[in-house]
């Protein structure tokens, strides 16, 4: 086994569980409004899901890289991963556009258009053909007859990246319109964090970063970096609180 694809799957599996944390603790959040706890729970799913698809990924490059190179499974393991994918943007941006407007009459367009998206996804793949499976440096991947460009690509990811980062930028302008410490602390940090997360991953995309060792490094401590601040946005340790003030998601008196 090559060390960096040992080294990326012990990441991937690390994100997983730091992922799966994260959800489990805002998980336990009480919220009174139906509606505000509906979006609650569409960011808790999305924690979950992107918990799921880490993990999924560790255990593909793993089984991957002890010879396990079925292309039906790696198939069946890509459309699996491509569905959390797509409940986990769906999650993410449902929260982000609740919070932000109060509305959720978004819900089932979104449902809708996370659905199309995924079609999308599913197309995109069997169009190129798939013909096997090769293990990389950092990955175990699906090869295809087709190459990964074209116009199409570049909607996909325009698709999966984009709203989340317009959505975060709107969430942050509620920064200069609340006026509880707790609250801009919260928004601050949830809103640069998911900004920084999906912004560096679209940079990626575009200039091929992921060829380069210390990008998928980097890549994988911008994602456990963002959690663990989402995290400390709701449960901040003491040091913070007394510091600035703020409340953990326990302490609310709501």
């Amino acid at each position: 086994m090559e060390p960096t694809l040992l080294l990326g799957t012990i990441f991937s599996i690390i994100n997983a569980g730091i992922y799966f944390y994260v959800a489990y603790s805002l998980s336990k959040r009480r919220v009174i409004v139906p509606d505000a706890r509906l979006a609650w729970i569409f960011f808790v799913v999305w924690w979950c899901a992107m918990a799921g698809n880490s993990l999924a990924t560790g255990i593909l490059n793993l089984i991957g890289a002890i010879g396990l190179t079925s292309l039906p499974l790696f198939l069946t393991f890509a459309q699996f991963n491509n569905l959390l994918l797509c409940v986990a943007l769906c999650g993410l941006m449902y929260y982000l556009i609740y919070i932000f407007t109060g509305n959720k009459k978004v819900l089932v367009p979104l449902i809708i258009g996370y659905i199309l998206c995924y079609l999308l996804l599913m197309y995109y793949y069997n169009v190129r053909e798939p013909i096997g499976v090769s293990i990389h440096r950092w990955n175990v991947g699906i090869d295809y007859e087709q190459p990964r460009t074209g116009p199409f690509l570049t909607l996909l990811l325009i698709l999966l990246v984009v709203p989340q980062i317009l959505g975060s930028l709107a969430y942050f302008t509620l920064y200069f319109r609340v006026k509880e410490t707790t609250q801009k602390y919260r928004v601050a940090l949830v809103s640069w964090s998911i900004i920084v997360w999906f912004l560096s991953a679209f940079i990626a995309s575009i200039f091929g970063l992921s060829e380069y060792d210390w990008w998928q490094i980097l890549s994988k401590l911008i994602g456990l970096g963002a959690a663990l601040m989402i995290l400390m946005a709701y449960q901040p340790i003491d040091w913070i609180k007394n510091r600035l003030g703020v409340e953990s998601i326990v302490e609310e008196r709501s």
